[in-house]
């Protein structure tokens, strides 16, 4: 016997594919099943001898095409006529019999007669399948009766991610046109609507890229450090406030690297994320493992911050570092892989909390549907929910993952032994304040201003009425670092004391006296002597150059910028409290005494 598939045999007697099922289903054909594609392994084949319907040559076969323009209940009912004429004709009974043991066996709204059988088998010998189709009504039958006019009325109401109803759309656009058919027509004409455009207008357009094929990436040909990853994320779980009376959300900000797929740093904080949380959890994950060669990060205005992350700002991170830049694709969060990380980050971890709280009010727990009070006794305070997230971050790493191209080792693993190039930045001061909040400002006599507050240091005072970049540590304001516009260091600023309004100690006036003694100064400091040659202006104005050491298999790099690290000397040089304290050092007692007892030495 020759065997073919569901398909093969529809084609070769022009039918549908549903047809030939329930010929199978009511044991009219023999067949079988082989081992392929299909439902359990399994594919349907069946005996080409055994069908009941006619083998159609090439020239009938094409005329079967005619019908896909008619709908498919035409269809239905042709292909049925056609199974019952050719059951007649291979049943052996006489046309009597065979319409009385029809009709005993199938439901009466199936019923045949005589007449009926004898029209079908003329209809089906003349012409096939085609001529069975019923075409009263004519194509008509295969496209609707709604007024186009009417139709984009509904359709502008229906495509809109207020997600109305049918009924809804119906009842608004009978009100204009009164004449239009039933609101079953709307349906049928809805259901040809394609689903990629329901998903796109009824939906949005989050949902609508979530469904695209995506791209399977290899990460075999990157290493270790090569792309961080970074988002943001509000955790599932309910913790106590600073102040502890309320509950809250917190957000979660990591770094992850894309070959390792291990998490480099993570920041959680009971505020809003912004630019700064991000900059402060870049900042942990180079001072822990190193800077990496790009960044791939999500469209979020945080992450587009000018100040931080902009080729065109001179003071950013990507400048400063070096550092390549790559945007996810907007809406579509499979472009980043570390939202997995934050699925997984759910399951395993957030629903370990009584607190977990779902991500959204539908899904909420029960026992969290309550008021806030009995919610902040069950809650974690905020710094124990951080040390529980950093030992789950731990174990996450080492935990042996069978993620694509990890080969069953955890991310620690994976992260050690692809990394090739390590670059470090030694100069922990130059990176906290890369890491920093940076603002433009104007030199006034008092210095600079920031949040409501002066920073001061006399060498501001040549510099005044310009325009300088100061940049500061978020976590600690006490002092600011000032640059020029082309970013060069030019000091270290305090915050300047404001002296009470009827109270001024004998120190504050001893103080104003030598900040005006200094403007003085430096008028006399610069009045022109000479002018100066052009080797020395070149000597000058020559940069560090990188430098590097070599440590097993990891070459370790200094991956700073020389400008930032000849900055951030400067800086530490000007740092009027440092060099006070260095000063105060030197000239006590017990320094006096250490030199002297090392001369008798």
């Amino acid at each position: 016997m020759t065997w073919q598939t569901v398909k093969e045999i529809a084609e070769m007697c022009g039918i549908d594919e549903s047809t030939v099922k329930k010929a199978v289903k009511k044991g009219k054909c023999q067949y079988r099943y082989v081992e392929g594609i299909g439902r359990g392994g399994k594919s349907l084949r069946i005996a080409v001898e055994t069908i009941p319907w006619p083998i159609l040559d090439d020239r009938t076969r094409a005329v079967q095409t005619s019908i896909l323009e008619y709908t498919g209940k035409q269809r239905e009912e042709a292909d049925f006529r056609a199974l019952v004429v050719a059951e007649y004709q291979h049943s052996g009974f006489s046309p009597d019999e065979y319409v009385q043991r029809f009709n005993e066996e199938n439901p009466p709204e199936d019923a045949i007669t005589t007449s009926k059988l004898f029209r079908w088998q003329r209809q089906y010998k003349r012409g096939g399948v085609a001529d069975l189709i019923d075409q009263r009504g004519g194509h008509n039958r295969g496209q609707t009766s709604i007024p186009p006019v009417a139709w984009d009325y509904f359709y502008s109401l229906y495509m809109t991610q207020q997600k109305r109803t049918v009924k809804r759309c119906y009842d608004l656009t009978q009100q204009k046109f009164p004449d239009i058919p039933s609101v079953s027509a709307f349906e049928r004409q809805i259901r040809k609507i394609d689903k990629y455009a329901l998903l796109y207008y009824r939906e949005g357009p989050k949902a609508f890229n979530d469904q695209l094929p995506s791209m399977e990436r290899s990460k075999l040909d990157i290493a270790s450090n090569d792309i961080w990853f970074s988002d943001h994320h509000l955790v599932d779980t309910f913790v106590k406030s600073a102040d502890g009376k309320r509950a809250v959300r917190p957000w979660l900000t990591v770094f992850y690297d894309a070959r390792s797929n291990r998490v480099v740093s993570f920041l959680v904080r009971d505020a809003d994320p912004n630019a700064t949380a991000v900059k402060q959890c870049f900042r942990i994950g180079v001072e822990q493992c190193g800077v990496p060669a790009e960044v791939y990060f999500d469209n979020g205005k945080d992450y587009r911050s000018k100040k931080a992350f902009s080729r065109d700002y001179p003071m950013s991170l990507v400048n400063q570092l070096g550092i390549g830049m790559i945007y996810a694709t907007p809406y579509h969060g499979q472009a980043k892989t570390v939202e997995r990380f934050f699925g997984t980050f759910t399951d395993r971890f957030s629903r370990l909390f009584p607190t977990y709280t779902g991500c959204n009010a539908k899904v909420r727990p029960e026992c969290m549907q309550t008021n806030n009070d009995e919610i902040v006794r069950l809650a974690p305070t905020l710094e124990e929910y951080i040390q529980a997230v950093g030992a789950y971050i731990a174990e996450y790493n080492a935990t042996p993952s069978s993620g694509r191209d990890m080969e069953r080792k955890s991310p620690d693993q994976v992260y050690q032994e692809n990394l090739k190039v390590k670059r470090v930045i030694s100069n922990l001061d130059a990176l906290r304040l890369l890491c920093g909040n940076s603002e433009e400002r104007v030199v006034h006599k008092n210095g600079v201003s920031i949040k409501n507050n002066s920073y001061f240091n006399e060498l501001l005072l040549s510099h005044l009425g310009e325009r300088v970049i100061v940049t500061y540590d978020p976590a600690n304001i006490d002092k600011i670092a000032v640059f020029d516009l082309e970013n060069h260091a030019i000091c270290m600023a305090e915050a300047k004391i404001r002296t009470p309004f009827r109270h001024t100690s004998e120190e504050d006036y001893i103080r104003a006296a030598k900040e005006k003694k200094a403007a003085r100064a430096i008028v006399k400091k610069y009045a022109p002597k000479r002018e100066m040659g052009i080797h020395e202006i070149i000597s000058r104005n020559q940069l560090m150059e990188k430098q590097f050491t070599e440590t097993g298999d990891t070459r370790v790099v200094e991956q700073i910028t020389p400008q930032a690290a000849r900055n951030a000397e400067i800086l530490k040089e000007t740092d009027v409290s440092a060099s006070a304290r260095r000063i105060r050092e030197e000239d006590s007692i017990s320094a006096i005494l250490l030199k002297e007892y090392q001369k008798r030495a």
